[in-house]
């Protein structure tokens, strides 16, 4: 028997990949923590990396703003240099860099009903379970158009407690999960080969940053904005007015996002993303807007990205 040419040859099909952004915002606790938990991820094609780079180094230069861009940070007004750099870069991210570089966030709500706190034994490991939901939802949300992807897992270097196998754990489950949904549902999930089998912690500061890690420093700090100003829309935990306006801008993003696609008017479909978690059945949860009197705009008035 003759053997017959294969039909299908996997290293023919093309490989991209994507660095992968992480950063937080809220903290967990047993008794009195935030009820919101985010999890926000950029995902940036390496070949894309330099160029998001210098696209926010010239915003740094145009307004003369070097230190980090923290979202904590921002305070009473959004002139000066700090406020007009996040502003720029929020700006940009919309108007350019989200026609390449894909944001999905996920709010877990710790009051719901439908939370299960005793299935946690531990903070971090609630920490660490919705950091994988996050990434699972983004890749099946942005990514489901490839075949194959590589990915190099960042997040912000916070201190851990004795215990947290947050770099270890995190990989190892991604892994594990796209494999098992692609054995379920192929053609919604591209297969997945991670550079490293460790998340690679990056400091968010430009000044302590080592100088090869500047561009992962840039997108670290923007990782950080995106998702620290989606938890002000949702939250109103802050009075500043420089918060605000950031919470404002993004949550007229949000509110687009959530219209059917071709009612959309921001190109952000596929592009930026925000999901809640759970509601009172364990599905898209859907709170108003906190900043809404702010602009008239109700939040998550559909649930189109109910696909966790």
């Amino acid at each position: 028997m003759v053997d017959q040419p294969a039909l299908f040859d996997r290293r023919e099909v093309p490989e991209t990949a994507f660095a992968v952004y992480h950063d937080e915002s809220g903290t967990y606790k047993w008794d009195g923590g935030d009820r919101w938990l985010l999890h926000g991820v950029i995902l940036v094609p390496a070949a894309k990396q330099s160029e998001v780079f210098s696209v926010l180094q010239k915003i740094r230069r145009k307004t003369n703003y070097w230190k980090e861009v923290h979202y904590i940070k921002l305070r009473k007004h959004i002139t000066g240099p700090k406020g007009h750099c996040a502003t720029g870069w929020l700006n940009v991210y919309a108007s350019r860099l989200s026609d390449f570089c894909f944001y999905h966030c996920l709010a877990i709500d710790t009051y719901s009903p439908a939370f299960d706190h005793d299935r946690f034994s531990k903070a971090h490991h609630v920490y660490n379970r919705f950091v994988l939901m996050a990434l699972v939802s983004a890749i099946a949300w942005s990514l489901n158009r490839y075949q194959r992807v590589t990915l190099e897992l960042c997040s912000d270097a916070k201190s851990r407690g004795e215990g947290d196998n947050f770099a270890n754990y995190v990989p190892r489950e991604l892994s594990r999960t796209i494999e098992q949904k692609r054995k379920e549902k192929s053609g919604a999930y591209p297969e997945i080969r991670l550079l490293h089998p460790q998340v690679l912690l990056i400091d968010s500061d430009p000044a302590e940053a080592p100088k090869k890690m500047r561009e992962e420093c840039e997108l670290i700090q923007l990782a950080d904005l995106l998702t620290s100003a989606i938890a002000q829309a949702i939250t109103g935990s802050s009075g500043q007015k420089a918060k605000i306006s950031l919470a404002e801008t993004i949550g007229r993003w949000i509110e687009d996002t959530h219209k059917p696609p071709w009612l959309q008017t921001r190109g952000l479909y596929r592009r930026f993303s925000v999901s809640c978690f759970p509601d009172e059945n364990g599905r898209i949860y859907k709170p108003a807007l906190a900043v809404k009197d702010h602009f008239k705009v109700s939040l998550f008035e559909g649930s189109e990205h109910a696909f966790i």
